[in-house]
């Protein structure tokens, strides 16, 4: 209908947001930074985290230390301070995250923690999943490609940085990213050849500010950016203006 009446189009469509955690990270800072963009808001922003690239060779601390964080989470109402993690939206959410959990499963991914409905404390009652985490993940499986949106994790391991920025691009997706290390160098490479809209150093995939566009690339988004000063293009036209102020008569000069 938009393309028949030629009218302008704002679209979000979708994120599959990666984190890249090199060896010389700070780990703690990592650790937490995805923890909070994957499992904070139980999963569903579109920003939140779904990937972590990590280098071999600090691979197994860093998920050592995930799962131990994503078992730490207090799951509970949102009108409770103290709770760290609501339900999904409803119903169909929640039963759309444990099909791609059993997905993970069926596709030889290693899940090392969550993975079923949350008890205890009348979580039972409520639309309330276990922070996931899924570890020996391939670019081909699904949980690495599809949209979640939910508190689930995929680690996909890595030999180096140009691996790492392979398997980050490798997504119809391109909205949001995150680049763990203390590499100058490694920093700005990262910012030059990561396919998204957005990235941020050193800090969570879900960060943002009010003043700053907002949006992606791929298959993530379509048309002007949202938030901040481009937010304007997508109401304003363009016009061109021409004022001869010499006074010449032109034949066809060009400019």
């Amino acid at each position: 209908q938009v393309a028949v009446r030629g009218v302008a189009v704002q679209a979000e469509m979708g994120g599959k947001n990666p984190v890249v955690v090199l060896e010389d990270c700070d780990m703690e800072l990592a650790v937490e930074s995805t923890a909070q963009g994957a499992f904070g808001s139980t999963g569903q922003r579109c920003t939140a985290t779904s990937r972590a690239v990590v280098i071999d060779k600090v691979a197994d601390e860093f998920v050592r230390k995930i799962v131990e964080r994503a078992k730490s989470f207090k799951l509970g109402a949102g009108d409770d301070p103290a709770n760290e993690i609501g339900p999904s939206v409803d119903e169909g959410q929640f039963n759309t995250v444990l099909k791609y959990i059993d997905i993970g499963r069926e596709d030889g991914a290693e899940m090392l923690c969550g993975g079923k409905r949350a008890t205890g404390d009348g979580l039972e009652n409520g639309y309330f999943i276990e922070p996931t985490v899924f570890d020996r993940v391939t670019p081909d499986m699904r949980i690495a490609q599809e949209e979640i949106f939910g508190p689930v994790l995929s680690v996909l391991r890595v030999k180096d940085f140009e691996e790492a920025m392979r398997v980050a691009n490798d997504s119809e997706f391109g909205l949001s990213s995150s680049v763990f290390t203390n590499d100058t160098n490694l920093v700005y490479r990262f910012v030059d050849e990561i396919e998204s809209g957005m990235t941020h150093i050193n800090s969570p995939t879900t960060g943002g500010e009010a003043h700053i566009p907002f949006g992606g690339i791929k298959h993530t988004g379509l048309g002007a950016r949202e938030q901040g000063s481009t937010s304007l293009d997508f109401y304003t036209e363009l016009k061109v203006v021409y004022v001869d102020y010499t006074g010449r008569k032109r034949e066809g000069n060009l400019y």
